[in-house]
């Protein structure tokens, strides 16, 4: 990302995408725990909390929340645009990990916050969760992919199935930090995120773009 770049983000990020306390304390978790960084950036966040205002979706389905950072984002979208509800009328972001240390981790951030009773936590692979999802008939209106870039074009086909006419996918890292356009980048994720960009541009069943927000997001409607 150019010089340029990072200083526009971090213009825009400054004045409406400021981080507090338990955003910033995510972000250390993550550094503390010695892994990647993965997260999106604070002006993407209020990108996606902008969508959810807008859209007010009653079932959200996110995949690879790693520490919460933009499930934090989602939850408190879902929670001040529907204020005091019954409780089982809440909209709901349910969250996808494979890992149970992460799940547990999730848990804890969104206690934090209050978002239990926005939250749900699966722990399993995505794909099967998400097949799971679809033989049991239930829909989301919102479906966000940020999970192992490998499984983009069967994330893409397992979303389809679980978003009614009218539901928005989005789906991070679509320029893979550039990798798509350089022709001498052809391992397994680069190229899976390229197919995945193809079909997606061709797929008779999405009106779609990609936005150049941080590393690239696919917005897409179900027709």
């Amino acid at each position: 990302m150019s010089d340029a770049r990072d200083t526009l983000i971090q213009y825009i990020s400054e004045r409406f995408a400021q981080e507090d306390g338990l955003l910033q304390d995510i972000l250390e978790q993550q550094r503390q725990g010695g892994g990647p960084m993965m997260n999106i950036g604070p002006d993407q966040g209020k990108f996606l909390y902008l969508l959810v205002k807008l859209m007010q979706p009653k079932q959200v389905l996110e995949l690879g929340s790693y520490y919460g950072y933009s499930s934090i984002w989602l939850a408190r979208s879902l929670l001040s645009s529907r204020g005091a509800e019954r409780r089982r009328d809440l909209p709901k972001l349910h969250c996808i990990e494979v890992s149970a240390k992460q799940c547990e981790i999730l848990k804890a951030n969104f206690a934090k916050d209050g978002l239990e009773d926005y939250t749900e936590v699966h722990q399993g692979s995505g794909i099967d969760l998400m097949q799971k999802f679809i033989d049991e008939a239930k829909q989301f209106d919102m479906v966000f992919v940020d999970a192992d870039k490998a499984n983009y074009v069967n994330y893409l086909d397992l979303a389809y199935d679980l978003l009614p006419s009218g539901g928005l996918l989005l789906v991070d890292n679509c320029f893979w930090d550039g990798k798509v356009l350089d022709s001498g980048a052809d391992d397994k994720q680069t190229q899976s995120i390229r197919d995945f960009n193809d079909k997606l541009a061709q797929h008779s069943g999405f009106e779609s773009s990609l936005v150049t927000i941080q590393d690239g997001l696919a917005f897409a409607v179900k027709t």
